[in-house]
């Protein structure tokens, strides 16, 4: 599945490469008076910039003044560049049958709506431009906090220092080249992300604050349960599908950047670009990235091909953890003790097959034990009884893992699944631990 920066593919994912700032969107009219830029304040901030996050940068960035349109116009070039309308209809449809959507939803036009709600500056690392949106006013979700440390208006400051952020990323860890790495990935593709967004939302704020000491972390970690209050607020229509995967880059990312920070300073936090967490659960579980790494295992489904030889295959992904946890808190509810089966997720594999505008879906999940994976069998057999009414659903478990099918693939189960089982290859790849993970804390 291609992302670029990815929903399920998470939409939600390209959301954040298409405009990196999107929730920290701030009134920018400190820095762009019309379609001016007040140079003395954007070269301020590129000169602090580099030290509080002890990166120089190595070729100068653009920064280039667009009005809305304009804006609107790139993000959706950039939206569009790794995705097809199709891909982007059949992704959303078969988010809606395993419960990750609402019914029907147009993820285009979800995404772009989500995206022209909120931004107000951006760097893009296809034309490696930082791009000013004129004429945006939304407060950040920081931003309250940052000026009142810091006694004066820093809205703009803070957008252009974590974009800036993103371009010192770009240029010191070809972040752009390691998201294309990992574009068929989108539980990989988020979990780097979330270290892109949580290192750029700590420069940010600890630009504005003027310093970078414990204080500043521990000010920051205060005020993360804001996130999801802002997002709701200025978007308070949006999937939960797209919404949970944005909040996650900047609320689970800071926390995850956080921790590196703690245990190696900068250094640390430079070298999870080099060996980044493998999964959103080991971002949610840092542990399992820190102290003991444990990385997800890797599914490949075959089995379905003569079978379905009438169908093509036209998208395929990952979901993780989170996707799953979402899944089934938009199905069970918030707090049954079931959502936590998704913290037993180990690995797993979808595959979205079309013919014609008919869309079905083969999903082999893995979990940590058997036991864990029988009662999510029986926990999401029931979840599907009641979402997808007559839409054929299956949904069967061998030892650890759980293997799903929705529609056409449903129907044909008991010639499907002998198959699966037997061609599908589970591996865990050691070699993809990450090297630099053993730091104690407080090294």
């Amino acid at each position: 599945m291609r992302s670029s920066l990815g929903v399920p593919r998470s939409a939600a994912q390209s959301l954040a490469t298409a405009a990196c700032g999107v929730l920290l969107a701030g009134c920018a009219y400190a820095l762009v008076n019309g379609h001016s830029l007040n140079q003395p304040k954007v070269d301020k901030v590129e000169q602090e910039l580099q030290v509080i996050r002890q990166l120089s940068f190595l070729r100068p960035v653009p920064l280039v003044v667009k009005d809305r349109d304009q804006a609107e116009e790139q993000m959706e070039s950039d939206l569009m560049r790794d995705y097809t309308d199709n891909q982007l209809r059949a992704d959303g449809a078969a988010g809606a049958l395993v419960g990750l959507y609402p019914a029907g939803i147009d993820l285009k036009a979800e995404s772009l709506k989500l995206l022209r709600n909120q931004v107000a500056g951006f760097y893009d690392p296809h034309s490696k431009e930082m791009v000013l949106v004129a004429g945006g006013t939304n407060l950040g979700l920081f931003t309250d906090a940052a000026e009142f440390v810091a006694q004066h208006d820093v809205g703009g400051e803070m957008v252009l220092a974590h974009e800036l952020t993103h371009a010192l990323q770009d240029q010191h860890f070809a972040l752009d080249k390691k998201l294309d790495r990992v574009k068929n990935n989108d539980d990989r593709a988020l979990a780097l992300k979330s270290v892109a967004e949580g290192d750029a939302t700590l420069a940010g704020y600890a630009y504005v604050t003027g310093r970078m000491d414990a204080s500043v972390v521990d000010g920051l970690l205060a005020y993360l349960p804001d996130i999801a209050k802002e997002l709701t607020k200025q978007a308070p229509d949006t999937p939960e599908g797209l919404s949970i995967p944005l909040i996650f880059q900047y609320s689970d990312g800071v926390r995850f950047v956080v921790e590196a920070y703690r245990r190696g300073g900068w250094q640390a936090v430079d070298a999870l670009y080099a060996n980044p967490p493998l999964s959103t659960h080991q971002v949610i579980h840092s542990e399992d990235y820190f102290v003991h790494p444990k990385p997800p295992v890797s599914v490949t489904i075959h089995g379905y091909e003569r079978t379905m030889s009438s169908w093509s295959k036209v998208d395929d992904d990952t979901y993780g953890e989170l996707l799953l946890r979402t899944i089934l808190q938009r199905n069970l509810g918030k707090d049954p003790p079931e959502v936590a089966l998704a913290g037993r997720w180990a690995g797993d594999q979808m595959v979205i097959l079309q013919s014609g505008r008919q869309i079905s879906v083969i999903w082999l999940l893995v979990f940590a034990e058997s036991g864990s994976a029988a009662k999510f069998a029986a926990v999401y057999t029931t979840a599907l009884d009641k979402l997808l009414g007559n839409t054929r659903h299956e949904v069967d478990y061998r030892d650890r893992e759980v293997l799903v099918a929705i529609g056409a693939a449903a129907q044909v189960m008991e010639t499907l699944e002998p198959s699966i089982w037997s061609e599908t290859r589970i591996e865990s790849d050691r070699s993809e631990l990450p090297r630099s993970s053993g730091l104690a804390a407080g090294q």
